[in-house]
């Protein structure tokens, strides 16, 4: 018989938690029995892909606070697993304690992009010390933010998210000759997209066959729009949500993260699995996955110029853009694979199990 574990999350759209979950459901789900528990999003089309159990549950607000509690109790009872697993939201871990105190919690911190992060690492720290048994952090980064927070040391555990290289290699929705940089975000002032339109255009300056690539929608796009100089309409494409968004980097010639700030970055190892070169912010964790000039290059967020030059840069040099790639390749596979991912998370699982049947 497979022990259960339930895993539960305050959305489910497509961006970094909801890739995460997926992959570590996936990868697990042979050895355990497994469901998602999520308000409905875009990336549920993606758990019957990959005959991932899934069970809808409404957004959480203040509004419907009972309803959630009734539903989640529900949800439970009828699956009754073994371990809860919480991702992204730290009062969930007091929700799922408050209806049933003897299960055992793990909450992994996936970074916040609210406007009062301080206060959000405050929270967490609180909720996590007094209802989670294990907080997974999804880089030093994250951990250092929880543990100055005040979290118990002994409570967290640094996993890198991993991802699998993905060889499907699907065309663009668009013909496009030239040269290509790419990126792939949410479209929200915190990735910072403004500033690689900007980088680009000054790029097109002097060079006419390159074009930009933006993978991804959110509440910014309109404003980024707006940015798109005349003359740069053309060359400048926004393609919005796109399923299995990776499957279109091997169209890139170069992908851009130009984000403000970042808990990790798993856009940036879907591009370096696929060996290609990356342009990055100093932020968050990003400088644990790119080692600046061996597997990409870092540039200090906002600033125009540095990024501009780090593509002209990659743009006139092939040969370093192929040792970028290569070495890139070579860091994803030792540090950065699911297989790698599963393997420190079964830890987890394994021993809270042992724990709970003395």
């Amino acid at each position: 018989m497979k022990n259960k574990i339930l895993f539960l999350l305050p959305y489910f759209n497509i961006a970094g938690t909801e890739i995460h979950a997926i992959e570590l459901a996936n990868a697990l789900k042979d050895r355990y029995k497994i469901k998602i528990v999520a308000p409905y999003g875009g990336g549920v089309g993606l758990l019957s892909q990959y005959n991932i159990s899934y069970s809808e549950i409404p957004m959480l607000s203040f509004l419907n606070y009972r309803k959630y509690i009734r539903s989640l109790k529900e949800i439970i009872l009828d699956f009754k697993p073994e371990i809860i697993h919480v991702h992204g939201a730290h009062e969930l871990t007091y929700l799922v304690k408050k209806t049933f105190s003897s299960i055992p919690v793990i909450f992994t911190c996936h970074g916040y992009n609210s406007d009062f992060p301080l206060l959000d690492y405050k929270l967490s720290a609180f909720f996590n010390n007094k209802y989670s048994d294990k907080v997974i952090a999804v880089s030093n980064y994250e951990k250092m933010n929880l543990l100055r927070s005040g979290l118990s040391e002994d409570k967290v555990v640094v996993i890198y998210n991993g991802v699998h290289e993905n060889k499907k290699g699907k065309d663009l929705p668009i013909k496009i000759d030239g040269f290509i940089i790419g990126t792939c975000a949410r479209l929200t002032k915190k990735k910072g997209i403004r500033y690689l339109i900007e980088a680009f255009q000054r790029i097109r300056e002097k060079y006419k066959d390159v074009h930009l690539v933006i993978i991804g929608d959110g509440k910014e796009r309109k404003n980024l729009e707006r940015l798109v100089l005349q003359s740069n309409k053309k060359y400048i494409h926004f393609l919005g949500n796109l399923p299995e968004a990776s499957s279109y980097f091997h169209n890139f010639h170069l992908f851009v993260l130009p984000s403000l700030n970042e808990s990790f970055g798993i856009v940036i190892l879907e591009a370096m699995s696929q060996k290609i070169p990356v342009i990055a912010t100093k932020v968050g964790g990003i400088p644990e996955i790119v080692i600046d000039g061996e597997t990409g290059i870092l540039v200090p967020p906002k600033d125009v110029r540095n990024l501009a030059d780090a593509i002209f840069e990659l743009y006139r040099n092939k040969e370093l853009r192929d040792k970028i790639g290569e070495r890139g390749y070579v860091r994803y596979k030792e540090n950065f694979t699911v297989e790698k991912m599963v393997e420190k998370t079964l830890k987890i699982y394994e021993d809270i199990l042992f724990s709970s049947s003395k």
